[in-house]
């Protein structure tokens, strides 16, 4: 039995659209959030901002919000009906990711209390996919306490990530585990931090049983193996991809073809698992000047490299 808030998605005779739609180009939320000055532009105009520059939908960017307020469920619904209206869907969303240590019991306790309520609230809306990060300890070879090795690793992350998964499974929505960035040490050849190779992913998603979501930024600056051979290693399990572009040493979020990603490799990669899913673009937009046309002109570009990407997945 699905709990309550897992089919939330449909109400008021709208089309239930928990199921993405092939060929969808996604925008996170938080790329039209923030203003220079600091401060934030409302929910209501991202939603008509995504909608007036072309995109398909919105991935809920849930680690922008304190996803522990009773208020939250509320705003964020206005959201999605506000999208809802403009024709806009929102298959997808990111859980908290400002991971404390795992070595801190309290709080990993109240991170994943974050990471609860985030899942909850995004069931509620009707997001069918939920990215979340592995645990890991970022720019640490560390290995968790109780073990060393990959498998050390495996077992931390199983503890840890099996309630999410099981809230998931019962309220409708996929969790899909991202791949994490890093840069091999020139000291340590041949050691990686944990969630950085496909192969670590792809052994956690089994586990778990549950979808990846495959960032092809992050895969760049690990630079451990060629597209087609990571994406065949997470292929049956792909639930969504994140495209952003970079130079293979700053986790930049650069629109595509502003790095040196190798596209063609990518998109051949996606083609040979089949891969039909949305195009989610998580580009960085902090650094853009408030001016609205300067920004829909970057949104523009946005669509225009998805909308190539999107035919270069399909072959044509």
């Amino acid at each position: 039995k699905k709990e309550e808030g897992g089919d939330a998605a449909m109400r008021d005779g709208e089309k239930d659209k928990r199921e993405p739609e092939p060929g969808q180009i996604l925008i996170p939320s938080r790329y039209y959030a923030y203003r220079s000055d600091g401060g934030r532009y409302p929910l209501s105009a991202m939603a008509d901002f995504a909608a007036e520059n072309g995109f398909s939908g919105v991935d809920l960017s849930l680690d922008r919000f304190d996803t522990t307020d009773d208020g939250l469920p509320g705003t964020l619904e206005a959201f999605r009906r506000r999208l809802a209206a403009r024709g806009l869907t929102m298959p997808a969303c990111h859980l908290p990711f400002y991971m404390p240590s795992p070595d801190d019991a309290n709080a990993m306790r109240r991170f994943t209390g974050e990471q609860t309520a985030a899942l909850r609230t995004a069931a509620g809306l009707g997001v069918r996919i939920a990215v979340i990060h592995p645990i890991v300890r970022h720019g640490s070879r560390q290995s968790p306490a109780g073990g060393t090795g990959e498998d050390a690793w495996l077992r931390e992350n199983i503890a840890c990530l099996t309630p999410l998964r099981e809230l998931a499974a019962r309220t409708g929505v996929t969790l899909a585990v991202e791949n994490m960035a890093g840069r091999p040490d020139p000291d340590a050849p041949g050691e990686t931090v944990y969630g950085t190779r496909a192969a670590h992913i792809a052994a956690l998603a089994d586990a778990l049983d549950c979808g990846i979501c495959w960032d092809f930024g992050h895969a760049h600056i690990t630079g451990a193996d060629s597209p087609g051979v990571s994406l065949a290693a997470v292929g049956r399990r792909l639930a969504l991809v994140h495209i952003h572009d970079n130079d293979g040493m700053t986790d930049s979020h650069a629109l595509p073809g502003e790095g040196s990603i190798d596209w063609d490799a990518a998109m051949a990669g996606l083609r040979a698992v089949g891969y039909t899913g949305c195009m989610d673009m998580e580009l960085k937009s902090s650094d853009l000047p408030d001016d609205r046309q300067l920004r829909a002109l970057h949104a523009a570009q946005a669509l225009a490299a998805a909308r190539r990407l999107c035919r270069m997945c399909a072959g044509r």
